[in-house]
């Protein structure tokens, strides 16, 4: 069969989403299907021009719409009452050249468009689906017309689909009518960036002899970053071998976590890279002893499921965590994780020094787990019998 792969990602890997359509394309590559990618941002990248001026990234050819990299109160107000026109305009004109279409985290007024444009065309469809916002997380919260439309869209458009590809249980459980394949953040183990470590040379983690814990991504109001940092402050009263990197956060930004004096007092324990390219962070998660994913217990962080899960245990890494969406399901206490009761001060701090006496053997045995769970739970080529199944039987 023919798929096109569609949706407000940066492919081939602008983004967390484009990794997830990129193993999950792979999925249906392996089968022995056409699959194609339609991206509403990024770029292309030149190495992936081939001789007829096309784009192809692993075996998956892939065009960008540009609707989604907008800059002006005009271009973001239409992304929001009319979005996606270039894609719209595209998927008109080509929808004939598909079996199926699988749609990423498509708007209200989008998915209306394919339900009925696939319809028309008599072409199954498909939603990939990784997450549900609450109002603090929505432009404007509950009291504009963004936070009711994506409630309608969750609530009532998205029931119509009869086929989804939900990230968590939480969300399985929510679409619990149509036919679903569960599938949680993916790699491909074989990948060089998880095999062929990039040298960190940074002499302030060069020299450090302690327990070295990683944060990467933006927290934005998903993970709770200043309670990691209060909580390692408590303990930096006591001992300096612990020492927080994170990338995709800057020295200046870090001020909203913490003092500039704080920050300068502990310029060794707190190192904030600010954005690195997506092929290296794998090369500081192996340098690391844990990385950390300390999340509010909300729907928004229910329903998804952090792709940094994924990687982490892809490099060897293991996870200080309090448990969200199906992280419990691959992190096991003791074995790859240490896990915290809840995301207060006080239990994090509890967790750290739990960490802190841990022999350096015990960590290396969890480095070991950590990479082996990512292994068989993460590479997509764990999911290919499933993914067969799911395929044969679209409605």
């Amino acid at each position: 069969m023919r798929f096109l792969y569609i949706g407000p990602f940066r492919f081939p890997d602008g983004d967390a989403a484009a990794s997830r359509v990129l193993n999950n394309a792979r999925l249906f590559r392996d089968l022995g299907h056409y699959v194609e990618v339609l991206s509403f941002g990024g770029k292309y990248r030149n190495e992936d021009r081939i001789s007829n001026g096309e784009y192809v990234y692993d075996g998956v050819k892939y065009s960008i719409t540009d609707d989604i990299d907008t800059h002006s109160w005009k271009e973001r107000l239409l992304r929001y009452t009319w979005p996606n026109p270039n894609a719209r305009k595209i998927i008109r004109k080509t929808i004939h050249k598909y079996d199926v279409v699988i749609t990423y985290n498509t708007s209200l007024q989008m998915n209306l468009f394919l339900q009925r444009v696939c319809k028309k065309h008599h072409k199954k469809l498909i939603l990939d689906l990784t997450e549900w916002t609450d109002a603090k997380e929505t432009p404007g919260g509950k009291w504009l017309p963004v936070y009711w439309m994506n409630e309608w869209n969750m609530r009532v458009v998205q029931k119509r689909f009869k086929n989804i590809i939900p990230i968590s249980h939480y969300l399985n459980n929510y679409y619990r009518d149509s036919f679903n394949l569960i599938i949680p953040p993916l790699i491909s183990i074989q990948d060089e960036k998880w095999n062929v470590f990039t040298v960190i040379n940074n002499p302030i983690l060069v020299s450090f002899k302690g327990v070295r814990f990683i944060y990467a991504g933006r927290p934005d109001k998903k993970d709770l970053l200043e309670n990691l940092i209060a909580a390692m402050l408590r303990v930096l009263k006591e001992t300096d071998r612990i020492q927080l990197v994170v990338a995709g956060v800057s020295s200046e930004q870090a001020t909203v976590y913490c003092s500039e004096e704080v920050l300068k007092k502990y310029s060794e324990s707190f190192v904030f890279l600010g954005r690195i390219p997506q092929y290296i962070v794998p090369s500081y998660y192996h340098i690391s002893d844990f990385s950390v994913i300390i999340r509010e217990f909300s729907r928004k962080n229910m329903a998804g499921f952090p792709t940094k899960m994924a990687e982490s245990m892809a490099s060897g890494c293991p996870v200080f965590i309090n448990e969200t969406s199906d992280l419990g399901m691959y992190a096991k206490d003791g074995q790859n994780a240490i896990i915290v009761k809840d995301y207060s001060v006080d239990r994090i701090e509890e967790g750290l020094h739990r960490i802190l006496n841990l022999s350096k053997k015990q960590i290396d045995e969890m480095k070991a787990v950590s990479r082996s769970v990512g292994e068989t739970n993460f590479d997509y080529r764990a999911y290919i019998k499933n993914a067969e199944e799911f395929i044969n039987n679209l409605r």
